[in-house]
């Protein structure tokens, strides 16, 4: 990808998005249109994932987030941007919030759309234990998305049996995009593997890093799908870290984890809203830094 050598519009920052686990930038299809028309969007295929390159990750949770945050600022020093407001869904909200956390200053307003990686896996014996022992064993010893690999050619039916909701929401094309995304090296699904601990909890949850590692000064958003399986309650829990930074909740009636697609015209106008705030300063006037520590 060449970096566009046409200028910004004047005074409006760009959009970048990261899209979650197992996916790429078509994901957000449905927002593209709506959302470029006063500013440059760019969403790119994160490292490892969808198009990009499978570059190889260390096997450990703190040396994979880190190698992750560097190659996103490795891409942003290509494309030439300096200031951006940086949205990510699921866990590419981690990886945003990870790099926000490393370059604040890059970082205009962070959107956060029903983020992977914030809760605390809750320290209960036998937390896991409502699941077959053969899916529990497997979590444990496998990339999730081995099994569409195994299976070659039935690999798109598979996911549309697995994931009908996801088939409801894209449609079946949106489905065959997915499988060849994920049907190549998984060096990005190995990373995501080393970076959580089965089935789905973060080894290093933001939670227990937001309130002293990102800077106050970075504005927040945060969008939860109410149908959604992510626990939405660690947006109030970001809220109460930064009680002196600006964050804002939204929770979205009639969306699933996939907020961005199963509203995408609310979604959008969430999203106008931040351009609205950051245009006009109104998420860092709203803040009184004298308070800040």
């Amino acid at each position: 990808m060449e970096p566009d050598t046409q200028p910004h519009p004047p005074g409006k920052l760009p959009l970048v998005m990261l899209h979650g686990f197992g996916a790429g930038l078509l994901q957000f299809y449905k927002n593209f249109d709506g959302l470029h028309a006063d500013r440059w969007l760019h969403a790119m295929d994160l490292p490892g994932f969808a198009r990009s390159s499978r570059v190889p990750f260390t096997p450990d949770a703190e040396a994979a987030e880190g190698e992750y945050v560097e190659l996103i600022e490795k891409w942003r020093e290509g494309m030439g941007l300096d200031r951006f407001i940086l949205l990510g869904h699921s866990f590419g909200a981690f990886l945003a919030c990870s790099y926000a956390m490393k370059y604040p200053s890059r970082v205009r307003h962070l959107v956060l759309v029903d983020p992977w990686g914030f809760s605390i896996k809750p320290a209960i014996e036998g937390a896991d234990r409502g699941l077959p022992l053969l899916i529990s064993t497997f979590a444990t010893r496998f990339n999730p998305l081995s099994p569409i690999r195994a299976v070659g050619p039935f690999g798109p039916s598979l996911m549309a049996r697995i994931r009908p909701d996801l088939t409801n929401i894209f449609g079946e094309p949106f489905m065959n995009y997915v499988y060849h995304c994920n049907a190549q090296e998984p060096s990005g699904e190995t990373a995501f593997f080393h970076m959580q601990i089965p089935i789905g909890w973060a080894k290093r949850p933001m939670l227990e890093r937001i309130g002293t590692q990102l800077d106050p000064l970075v504005p927040i958003t945060m969008v939860y799908g109410l149908r959604s399986w992510m626990d939405s309650s660690a947006g109030q829990k970001v809220n109460d870290l930064r009680p002196f930074s600006y964050v804002s909740l939204y929770h979205v009636r009639r969306a699933g984890h996939h907020v961005h697609a199963d509203q995408p015209e609310e979604f959008n106008d969430i999203l106008k809203e931040v351009y609205s705030v950051v245009d006009s300063d109104q998420d860092r006037t709203s803040v009184d830094q004298s308070t800040l520590p």
